[in-house]
């Protein structure tokens, strides 16, 4: 998974030494799937992983006590300090601060209501613009349709908003990181 963010514009920023950044991408992948496993589905086109998405399902996350997601994101930040050994403590901090900035916190929009989140999804490079992003999106569309919930996600590569709108995403926000061009796109399907 890491492999495909490694020119994502957020991480990119995070991270601007590329030698170091996919080490750093996988340690903070594999803990942050990790983490959100008992509040998401995890979809892959084939066992070849050619795309995969992490789903949150709001109401996966409303059966478990309040008090666990965030035990879960401070077990996920301490597990991931190991990514320090690359990037050093001051940019292990600097990458979390960037991170609570770019958040999901806008979808307390949809408080009270079921909803998907697409957290992530990623098309390893030998496979884009093959149709696998299709392979994931009408599934996961067909669902919110048939149950009437929105689906939502988070973008901050410009060239992805095309892609979703073609699904019939619409941006509703846009945040901007400080000091910086990555703007950060929330998209609603509804």
């Amino acid at each position: 998974m890491a492999e495909g963010f490694m020119e994502d514009p957020l991480y990119q920023h995070i991270l601007p030494d590329r030698s170091t950044r996919l080490n750093v991408l996988q340690i903070f992948f594999t803990n942050y799937v990790t983490m959100l496993y008992d509040y998401s589905d995890l979809y892959a086109t084939s066992d070849r992983l050619e795309a995969v998405a992490l789903v949150f399902r709001s109401e996966k996350a409303e059966a478990l006590p309040a008090y666990r997601y965030m035990w879960d994101v401070c077990r996920t930040i301490v597990k991931s300090l190991k990514a320090s050994k690359y990037i050093g403590l001051r940019g292990f901090c600097r990458g979390l601060a960037i991170l609570r900035c770019m958040s999901s916190a806008w979808l307390s929009v949809f408080e009270g209501r079921v909803y998907m989140h697409l957290d992530m999804l990623v098309v390893q490079p030998e496979f884009r613009g093959q149709g696998y992003v299709s392979k994931i999106m009408k599934p996961l569309l067909e669902e919110c349709k048939q149950r009437n919930i929105v689906c939502t996600l988070e973008t901050q590569n410009p060239h992805n908003i095309a892609i979703y709108e073609r699904y019939q995403f619409t941006t509703i926000e846009v945040i901007s990181l400080p000091k910086s061009q990555v703007e950060q796109y929330c998209m609603v399907y509804q």
